[in-house]
């Protein structure tokens, strides 16, 4: 029987504080990922090539990606990258796309990016709903590596169970459900938002797909959908909570972002 994702639909953002509580009370770990637009699926930045789709297309791109990088990344990068695992957070981080999927321990900054990202019409206001995603990684690691017993927990690259995942790995090597990770922290942005990653295997499923067909515990990873007329509503209390640009990106992007909101550009 598939799975179903629980939606949640507060009005306000102390109802969306409520619904963030009761999670975190079923659930001893859980990350967050905000959505501009509530329609999108989630899956990563790779995956939406507007052409290349297949498996075995995608994987050529990725290492093609990778290469690249590498051969002409040298004059721009100062320091050097230990491994195959460092390189891709590295290029995840500068927006080259990756088989990564951001997360991040902070319902805060996730919310940050679903209200700041929506898309916006002529008067300036929202045209789409938002959301925030809330999953338990310990609980979606179990179930996503049952076939080797494995117990639960967020894993990292240096992990026995990662390896099929390598961006170095064949692609019949690869398993095929997403699994839950810790990146490394080689920027002072990932440590400001908390970063966590979801790394894709083989199949190009989103992860809501994965969860809805493979029986996955029934609350493992739900849904808050913002709708637009409370947008600007919720982003203002957040906000006043002392989560805005500049605490986001703690860097002259984020200061100048914080310029432009404060005083109405």
């Amino acid at each position: 029987m598939p799975s179903i994702i629980n939606i949640h639909t507060p009005e306000s953002f102390s109802d969306v504080m409520q619904v963030i509580e009761m999670f975190q009370e079923k659930h001893k770990t859980a990350w967050y990922r905000g959505s501009g637009k509530a329609s999108h699926a989630l899956i990563p930045s790779l995956f939406r090539h507007p052409k290349k789709k297949t498996p075995d297309e995608l994987h050529k791109l990725e290492r093609d990606l990778s290469s690249t990088f590498s051969q002409r990344s040298p004059p721009f990068v100062q320091q050097g990258f230990e491994d195959e695992w460092e390189r891709m957070f590295y290029m995840q981080h500068y927006g080259i796309p990756t088989r990564l999927l951001d997360w991040s321990e902070s319902p805060f900054v996730a919310l940050y990016f679903a209200l700041t990202t929506c898309a916006r019409g002529k008067t300036n206001k929202p045209i789409d709903d938002v959301a925030l995603w809330m999953l338990d990684p310990s609980e979606w690691n179990r179930h996503a590596l049952s076939d080797i017993s494995y117990p639960g927990g967020v894993l990292d690259s240096k992990r026995e169970q990662v390896k099929s995942y390598s961006p170095n790995a064949e692609l019949d090597e690869r398993k095929n459900t997403p699994i839950m990770i810790y990146g490394t922290h080689n920027s002072v942005r990932i440590v400001a938002q908390r970063g966590m990653f979801a790394l894709f295997g083989k199949s190009t499923d989103a992860m809501d797909i994965s969860f809805r067909d493979h029986d996955f515990t029934q609350g493992t990873l739900e849904k808050i959908v913002i709708a637009k007329d409370e947008v600007d509503i919720v982003a203002k209390s957040l906000f006043r909570k002392g989560i805005s640009d500049s605490t986001v990106y703690p860097d002259i992007y984020g200061l100048s972002l914080e310029l432009r909101r404060s005083f109405g550009f």
